[in-house]
């Protein structure tokens, strides 16, 4: 699936039966869900390396990120991102995934280019 989807970042795991085709803006379509999490070495922020639980998981947040049509329906990813906070500097960091983001955005140009 991941192949499929082009998610390269190995901290994604697809969830278990989460495909489902619903309604979104008045016409169906295909939503996957799923999830990432890691252990952070070090606070993105101030750069504190992660011992003793320095920094530690806080919760998620989930993202809808539009994906390249895939069949017939408009296809979106929904991302639960492991949000994390740092005792050092009491920041509240999230995982931020550039590479998705660049996958849909040079899908669209490539369909732009044909108009």
């Amino acid at each position: 699936m991941k192949i499929l989807l082009d998610i390269q970042d190995k901290n994604i795991t697809i969830e278990e039966d989460s495909i489902q085709i619903k309604k979104h803006q008045g016409i169906l379509a295909k939503f996957i869900s799923a999830k990432l999490t890691y252990t952070p070495t070090h606070c993105e922020c101030c750069g504190v390396k992660n011992e003793n639980y320095t920094v530690y998981k806080n919760g998620t947040k989930t993202s809808r990120i539009t994906l390249p049509m895939s069949g017939i329906y408009p296809t979106f990813l929904n991302l639960k991102k492991q949000r994390f906070f740092c005792k050092a500097c009491n920041a509240s960091l999230l995982h931020v995934h550039q590479s998705l983001k660049n996958t849909a955005l040079f899908h669209i140009i490539q369909e732009l280019k044909y108009l």
